[in-house]
């Protein structure tokens, strides 16, 4: 229940007061899934709702919502996946104490990166990606601030130091209290944690260099984006994509693992990289299609093997 109450005071502003937020929600879902069919009907669903909303309007006016504000700003925001890209390290930030420093001051520990760009004020979409990857970095089994460093960057240019030490107080907690139910280490998580603020300038080339798109809405005054969290290796690369908006705790441990190059995880980890890679489609690690091969391949040499023996054994061969 206590744990409950803190992820309600994520979220402030209760429910949704507009249709953007369902329709970030969706454009996330979208970006997740990659289905046509699924995007179709939640396009259905999100102008649906922005419609439900909306007063009643004279016949005239209906042509009008054809060019709806939320809809239109939520047009072209997506997630591109840049792989290989390295985040531009001299971009300057502020942290939580108020300190401006370049980008590259967050990757001096040597650590993988779980790199989080989101806005404070944000009233949905942010809160379900930071409560997602807070229960999945609980369950992956790596220790934040050991293993790997989570830094949170706000796109919006107003949001303040004392915005982000409110907000870095608040999901640590919130974290503290999910990683008790599964027993890992919080002792270093608060060190573990950034949260930056910035200019818009240098805030909007981090954030592009990842493929994070973003746009602000006048007619909402918020801004639409999309889902997910990008992992980056100690040199600032961007060696993992993860769309959406929930993180399957194995795969958040693999991509760490794999942006570490070996550093973190185990000697299993490793097998486990070495014969599976990343399916985005499917959001998660899968057999690799040679090393399926190989596989098939011995199974039928031992197979054939084994046959000619018991032939030979038989008196048959």
């Amino acid at each position: 229940m206590k744990l409950m109450q803190k992820r309600s005071l994520l979220a402030k502003r209760q429910l949704l007061p507009t249709g953007l937020c369902i329709s970030q929600l969706c454009a996330g879902l979208v970006s997740c899934f990659h289905l046509p069919k699924v995007a179709f009907l939640l396009a259905i669903f999100s102008s649906g709702f922005v419609l439900a909303q909306a007063p009643s309007v004279p016949p005239g006016e209906l042509n009008k919502q054809e060019h709806d504000p939320v809809l239109k700003s939520i047009e072209g925001i997506t997630i591109t996946d840049r792989l290989g890209n390295t985040v531009p390290l001299d971009q300057e930030v502020r942290l939580a104490n108020g300190q401006r420093v370049p980008f590259g001051e967050v990757f001096k520990s040597g650590l993988p990166v779980i790199f989080n760009p989101i806005y404070f004020s944000c009233p949905m979409l942010c809160n379900l990606v930071v409560e997602n990857m807070i229960k999945s970095m609980a369950e992956c089994g790596l220790t934040l601030g050991v293993d790997y460093k989570v830094v949170t960057m706000s796109i919006d240019p107003r949001d303040s130091a004392l915005d982000a030490r409110n907000r870095k107080r608040a999901l640590v907690d919130v974290f503290k209290e999910e990683a008790e139910l599964t027993g890992a280490s919080t002792d270093q998580s608060a060190d573990g944690w950034n949260f930056l603020t910035g200019e818009e300038s240098h805030l909007r080339l981090i954030a592009d260099s990842v493929g994070f798109d973003y746009q602000w809405n006048d007619y909402n005054q918020e801004y639409a984006h999309g889902a997910g969290a990008f992992i980056l290796s100690p040199e600032g690369k961007l060696t993992r994509t993860l769309q959406g908006i929930e993180f399957d705790p194995q795969t958040l441990r693999l991509a760490l693992v794999e942006a570490s190059s070996g550093k973190v995880g185990t000697w299993a980890d490793q097998i486990i990289l070495t014969c599976f890679v990343y399916d985005p489609s499917k959001a998660r690690y899968g057999p690799a299609a040679l090393f399926v091969m190989r596989l098939g391949g011995l199974v039928t040499v031992l197979g054939l093997g084994g046959f000619l023996l018991v032939l030979k054994r038989t008196g048959r061969f």
